[in-house]
């Protein structure tokens, strides 16, 4: 195998694929991308992906792609594809396209240093997709489109009067805190983005989430990441960010807010 050639890496996930049942795909509906399947223990699983980019979908009991697998070793259903012609493709053609305007501002280049290139192994067929991470769910019926679990790590964090706020220019902000302890975050964003923070300024009455602070774990390498309310990233840090870190960076932001309310004429 030359060092340029896409391979296959089984990575370990929370819950195993029946060897039999065939899988359901969905696309569309309340959620954008999953696939529902029968686990071994013939519960139901689903999977949703974290900025889904690709999917598709291919008849064939072996894997596409050479596998790290020693014939000693489990068997992963699950596996990422390194270093993914495909992944590639799909960069060069949003580059081309929507270099300049990709994600509200993002850059096209997180898809090369964040995104992805997953299979997932069925009986007799294989669904590979392109997205920043995957997260499972497991129930005793088939989830198909339904809506994602309370904890789900896609939705945003709760808050409740007394709860944690701060004030800066005359503007409430709320902090909304992950209620999990830290280790299952970290844990769980070897995976997928998991939420830690959220702040949302309280304006005429009414509070959204305008920052939000999440943990991921790539290549070993645990960090924090401050991204706006459309995404895009404002900064990185090592490790677990701490509330007091990332503080001074809303506090700017608010007297922003009061500065433009006040040109419109709205304080």
């Amino acid at each position: 195998m030359s060092e340029s050639s896409d391979a296959s890496y089984g990575i370990v996930v929370p819950v195993e694929a029946h060897s039999v049942d065939s899988p359901i795909v969905s696309y569309g509906g309340n959620i954008p991308a999953s696939i529902n399947f029968v686990t071994d223990d013939d519960r139901w699983g689903r999977v949703t992906f974290e900025k889904f980019d690709s999917l598709r979908v291919s008849r064939g009991e072996h894997d596409p792609y050479p596998s790290d697998r020693k014939p000693d070793t489990p068997f992963a259903w699950v596996s990422t594809v390194k270093p993914s012609s495909w992944l590639h493709e799909r960069y060069k053609y949003e580059k081309k396209f929507y270099g300049e305007a990709y994600e509200f501002g993002g850059t096209v280049e997180e898809m090369l240093s964040d995104y992805s290139h997953y299979i997932f192994n069925f009986h007799d067929e294989f669904v590979e997709v392109l997205c920043d991470g995957i997260w499972f769910e497991v129930g005793d019926g088939c989830f198909k489109d339904s809506e994602l679990a309370m904890n789900h790590p896609f939705r945003e964090l709760g808050w409740k009067v007394g709860d944690e706020t701060f004030e800066a220019a005359g503007i409430v902000c709320q902090v909304r805190r992950n209620a999990q302890p830290i280790d299952a975050l970290i844990k769980g964003a070897e995976l997928c983005s998991q939420k830690l923070f959220q702040f949302a300024a309280v304006l005429d009455g009414n509070a959204s989430v305008d920052w939000t602070v999440t943990l991921r774990v790539r290549n070993g390498k645990l960090t924090s990441q401050l991204r706006r309310n459309f995404g895009k990233l404002e900064k990185r840090y090592e490790g677990v960010v701490e509330l007091a870190t990332v503080r001074p960076r809303i506090e700017k932001w608010l007297r922003e807010v009061k500065e433009r309310r006040k040109s419109m004429g709205k304080d």
